[in-house]
């Protein structure tokens, strides 16, 4: 059980660093002049393209230490 709720703690934190960095990069962006939403939605579409793929590769990577680091192969449950 402790197992279970850690991983969905994992991923619940995954998800908010996610939403709230992405968030916070598109506004700095758009702070510092890079780019604007008066011409579309490109610069905001590549910023979560590419922070999308950047926070997946650090969470992957989280979930596999965290499934290195325990006694179980991870499947017990199923």
């Amino acid at each position: 059980m402790k197992e279970q709720a850690t991983a969905v703690a994992l991923v619940a934190l995954w998800v908010l660093g996610w939403g709230v960095g992405g968030s916070l990069i598109d506004a700095g962006l758009i702070g510092a002049g890079v780019y604007d939403l008066d011409g579309g939605q490109t610069g905001t579409l590549i910023t979560f393209l590419l922070w999308s793929l950047l926070w997946g590769g650090v969470g992957l990577k989280l979930w596999r230490r965290r499934g290195a680091g325990s006694s179980e192969d991870g499947n017990s449950g199923t």
